[in-house]
């Protein structure tokens, strides 16, 4: 099986999963054999493994600071995972292929793998959105913590909300270096992130990318492979057929703009989608 097929098949498969049975891991790593086809996945999984394997040295770690020490011994300094400042350029930082070769990745990427490596060893970690930068809660019998993957799996404590700032690209700052508005780091500006929420944030910011370069046929390759981990989110539908259309694939358009009404309970918010497929319709004939 070539790893553009087996990449097909781990998405089909995750998009028939419910959310709390996505392997994000696997998934990414499809994502990932999808940009580069020639490149096999299965080192990559091995990596993952042996970090889990890492992470199991000493036995069982039932406290918060014994599971957080673990992290941060096997990702940080045994494996040297660091933020990437140029990840809104770099598209290395958002492949997860590229960021084990360079150890290097964006906060979703970083925070990913950190979600892996906690679900194997059955550890409860969750993903959080703090107004667009991408944060994690290890919880344990003994409490929680939140870490900034990003930051060396740095601890973001609610009392030390005063440190912490957040600037127009989602990113947190040192205090003492920018003075931006100061946010409090309370719980319900936290906002928990399912698996497939993940994997679709990681994408977002794929195609945002490509469209910002004018790589439109990319994008609709990116969207696509979404569209087979999130088949029923129909804003992907949607967003599909306006780029199909911009390109003059009118026929292809007009099948995902059909999801869209398919996908829709009520019938109202689909009369902008009606009035557009008359039109491809009509210049179709």
């Amino acid at each position: 099986m070539t790893t553009q097929q087996d990449s097909l098949k781990i998405l089909r498969r995750t998009g028939e999963m419910a959310d709390s049975a996505i392997n994000l891991g696997e998934a990414a790593l499809a994502l990932a054999g999808l940009e580069k086809p020639t490149t096999g996945l299965d080192s990559y999984r091995t990596h993952l493994s042996v970090m889990v394997e890492q992470l199991r040295i000493g036995g069982k770690a039932n406290t918060l600071e014994d599971q957080l020490q673990r992290l941060r011994r096997v990702l940080v300094v045994q494996n040297k995972y660091q933020g990437d400042d140029a990840h809104n350029e770099d598209p290395r930082a958002t492949n997860l292929m590229d960021t084990i070769d360079r150890r290097r990745g964006s906060p979703v990427m970083l925070g990913l793998i950190y979600l892996h490596v906690a679900s194997a060893m059955g550890w409860a970690m969750t993903g959080l959105d703090l107004s667009g930068h991408f944060l994690l809660r290890l919880s344990a019998r003994d409490g929680q913590v939140i870490i900034d993957p990003f930051r060396a799996g740095q601890t973001c404590q609610i009392e030390d909300a005063g440190e912490y700032v957040v600037d127009d690209d989602g990113q947190l700052l040192d205090e003492e270096r920018e003075k931006p508005t100061l946010l409090d780091l309370s719980s319900e500006l936290l906002r928990p992130l399912g698996s497939r929420e993940i994997l679709l944030r990681l994408q977002h910011t794929v195609k945002r990318r490509l469209l910002s370069q004018d790589r439109v046929d990319a994008a609709i390759s990116t969207i696509q492979g979404m569209i087979l981990f999130a088949p029923r989110h129909q804003d992907l539908w949607k967003e599909l057929g306006y780029l199909q259309a911009e390109r003059g694939h009118l026929r292809a358009a007009i099948t995902a703009l059909e999801v869209v009404r398919d996908l829709v309970a009520e019938p109202v918010p689909t009369q902008q989608t009606d009035v557009i497929l008359r039109e491809l319709r009509w210049r179709l004939n």
